[in-house]
């Protein structure tokens, strides 16, 4: 396909995907819950008012703040770059897991500094708890994709989601995309680890966070926010995608409509299970990490067993 197809399609997708993911995602628990619901195309408009009003700051605030929303948004770009989170990939460099790991940690220590720097008793809450959770699920991240390292003997991504699982080995992707997907609802605060359309400050994480921000930050921070939502899911969709044996025979154009209809679907889930579930309390929190711990180590375990044999 020509280069600049390529990137083209990278750059709509780039730009469509992740705020419509937040509308499928809010329109299906609207409807779940008997409610009309805002359009999917709701959170563009959102976004563009945001970006367009004037920001309020805190007389506390130093320039960790602004910093700390550029980061996180520098970050999350970079990252789509890196990550094979869809089918077309224009970026041609090395995405090694650990790097990808160390940027995602970077993006989440900075997004706690400027809570912190808000000054807001809310801002220091809500960080301590991201700590809290990345601490527990960032090994259970690592051990999933370290999986798919030992099926293909690399540790890039990009060469591990341009292969093609071998006799066996396609366990091994399932359990993988199991596991980043209920990771993903630790990582970006969903249910039911926390309930982000909830008006309590005591009980939210993200949310607790960027109570001070307001306008061109606050667009900056939800536009970091939905970015890692498409990533994660689509990382989890490309997991599903590769246990399908006709997948590895489309050609580039359908493997990438196959991509954003697995984000598209894993999104319809969230909403599916935001609607139905309740958010767990904070001391139960653990358990459910520690199932995105034990799925992961399955499939260690089997992508070494699997080794072993073959």
């Amino acid at each position: 396909m020509n280069r600049v197809l390529v990137w083209s399609l990278f750059v709509v997708t780039l730009a469509f995907v992740p705020p419509l993911c937040l509308g499928i995602l809010r329109k299906t628990k609207a409807r779940l819950q008997n409610r009309i619901g805002s359009p999917i195309w709701q959170p563009f408009l959102d976004l563009t008012k945001l970006f367009q009003k004037d920001e309020t700051l805190s007389g506390t605030m130093c320039g960790v703040f602004r910093i700390s929303t550029v980061v996180g948004l520098s970050s999350a770009l970079t990252l789509s770059w890196l990550i094979p989170w869809v089918a077309i990939k224009p970026w041609s460099h090395q995405a090694d897991i650990f790097v990808v790991i160390y940027v995602l940690a970077l993006a989440k220590m900075f997004t706690m500094l400027g809570a912190m720097d808000a000054g807001s008793p809310f801002g220091a809450f809500g960080a301590s708890r991201e700590a809290t959770l990345n601490f527990l699920v960032e090994p259970a991240i690592c051990l999933a994709l370290i999986a798919l390292a030992i099926t293909c003997n690399s540790t890039d991504l990009t060469v591990i989601f341009a292969s093609t699982p071998g006799a066996g080995m396609s366990v091994v992707w399932l359990l993988v995309g199991v596991a980043v997907f209920l990771a993903s609802l630790v990582e970006l605060s969903r249910m039911p680890v926390d309930d982000p359309t909830t008006h309590l400050e005591l009980t939210m994480v993200h949310e607790a966070m960027i109570l001070e921000a307001s306008a061109k930050n606050l667009f900056l921070l939800e536009l970091t926010q939905v970015l890692k939502m498409a990533m994660f899911w689509g990382l989890s969709a490309q997991c599903f995608l590769h246990t399908i044996p006709a997948y590895a025979r489309c050609n580039l154009l359908e493997k990438e409509l196959c991509s954003v209809a697995g984000i598209f679907l894993l999104a319809f889930l969230v909403g599916v299970l935001e609607g139905l579930i309740v958010k767990l309390q904070w001391r139960k929190i653990p358990e459910f990490v520690a199932y995105i711990m034990t799925v992961s180590l399955i499939a260690v375990f089997v992508a070494v067993s699997g080794k072993s044999i073959l």
